[in-house]
């Protein structure tokens, strides 16, 4: 897995297979559909658009359109790194079903047929790899469905992002993120992670590093998000103080463009709940290329999950649970 960890940034530079003729038309409202791995490059193409423009997009993580949201006939791109992920063919179905416009993200399998029976634009991946292990080529992908981006801007972002990716990670034996990373992993070691974000990209990627703690660690892991866990979730660590210092792992993800109160919160806490869990504070980079601020830490996180699985002995490829579910699924 670690190989493809340290493939991101040439994930962000490959150019992608688009079907003949690939236009987007221009939309108002957009429903992103897709699930896992596959689902999250979505939440990253809503990022983006919510950061620079006035586009409603909604990323849908479950079976099916609901009738209210096809009354809204938004523009719908559904995304399956197999193309054959159950939910996201079912929301197909029901877009065929309600004459809505869609396109389609896939290496292949159901949803790149019916793209291609139906005529609609698609963008294709390279086949071969776990959902997990293509995000930099699925983030590429979505990339290709900003309606507004007639010069390819948001195309060149991600190739830039992968410049800056590959240049962190071109000197392995002095490579100061990747001892950052194996310390980080050492510190989790066998207890299960909270993750905590306090902007939209740190979020985003808290919840990218707790599914790849899951998948590749094999591990527990839970997110928050800064304030609202201020809310609620603060009052978690005053029972059993013990347990939470031996079993568990808070990680702060931060960054220079939190909102000043954010940043107070996040001191304050440390104050309030230091002395009853064990915290780890990562920060992020901040330049005018949002992929590379996001990739920057979604590698550090990556490269955490990796090395948690090396350490606990833990074989990252292994699915069988998953595949056992779908298995009973199926019947």
């Amino acid at each position: 897995m670690i190989e493809h960890v340290l493939d991101l940034g040439n994930q962000l530079k490959k150019e992608l297979e688009t079907s003949t003729e690939f236009v987007v038309d221009s939309y108002k409202d957009l429903l992103i559909v897709g699930m896992g791995g596959s689902g999250v490059a979505g939440d990253v193409l809503k990022l983006v658009m919510n950061e620079t423009t006035p586009i409603n997009v909604e990323v849908r993580k479950a079976y099916g359109i609901s009738k209210v949201t096809a009354d809204r006939k938004p523009k719908c791109l559904f995304i399956s790194y197999s193309g054959n992920t159950e939910e996201t063919v079912e929301a197909v179905n029901d877009a065929i079903q309600y004459n809505l416009d869609w396109s389609v993200i896939s290496s292949g399998g159901t949803l790149l047929d019916l793209a291609l029976k139906h005529n609609k634009p698609y963008v294709k991946v390279p086949s071969g790899l776990q959902p997990r292990a293509a995000f930099g080529l699925m983030t590429k992908a979505v990339m290709h469905f900003v309606s507004s981006d007639e010069s390819g801007k948001y195309l060149e972002l991600c190739n830039q992002a992968g410049d800056y990716i590959n240049e962190i990670i071109a000197n392995q034996s002095e490579n100061k993120l990747l001892e950052h990373a194996l310390k980080i992993s050492k510190e989790i070691n066998t207890k299960s992670s909270v993750i905590y974000g306090g902007t939209p990209l740190t979020y985003l990627v808290a919840q990218r590093w707790k599914t790849q703690i899951n998948e590749n660690a094999k591990s527990k892991a839970f997110v928050g998000y800064m304030p609202e866990i201020h809310h609620n979730e603060i009052l978690s660590w005053e029972a059993n103080k013990k347990d939470s210092k031996n079993n568990y792992q808070l990680l702060f993800l931060r960054s220079p463009d939190e909102n000043n109160k954010v940043k107070k919160r996040f001191e304050f806490t440390k104050e309030i709940i230091g002395d009853k869990v064990n915290i780890s504070e990562i920060d992020n980079i901040s330049t005018e290329n949002i992929i590379s601020n996001l990739f920057h830490l979604t590698l550090l996180g990556d490269l955490v999950s990796v090395y948690m699985a090396e350490n606990l002995n833990i074989d990252p490829y292994n699915i069988n649970s998953i595949e056992q579910l779908k298995k009973l699924l199926k019947g």
